[in-house]
């Protein structure tokens, strides 16, 4: 009894820390990105080529999209975390081309 629930404090602690790391990283990468765009050499290439940098987004996510459900298939997970990869370029894509 007292050995399942150490198993299972080991498997939440586990999980818990694995959520951290996830976090950590897109913090991390979030931050990096921030930096690299707020330069004003960066946005200002972004802000002359908004519209080609949206339709390059929109198309490579269309393609992981694709090549995620054909090739690797949606029942595997690294095929899964392309199209969910692919879906994030696509809509990322999409904010970019389209007024508000």
């Amino acid at each position: 009894m007292l050995e399942r629930a150490v198993e299972a404090v080991g498997a939440a602690s586990r999980t818990l820390a694995y959520i951290a790391g996830l976090i950590l990283l897109v913090a991390v990468i979030s931050h990096g990105l921030t930096w690299l765009i707020t330069r004003r050499r960066t946005a200002s290439l972004v802000w002359g080529y908004w519209n080609r940098f949206g339709a390059a987004l929109l198309a490579a996510g269309i393609l992981a999209i694709g090549y995620g459900w054909w090739a690797l298939g949606l029942q595997t997970p690294v095929g899964s975390a392309v199209i969910a990869l692919g879906l994030l370029l696509a809509s990322a894509g999409l904010w970019m081309l389209i007024p508000i």
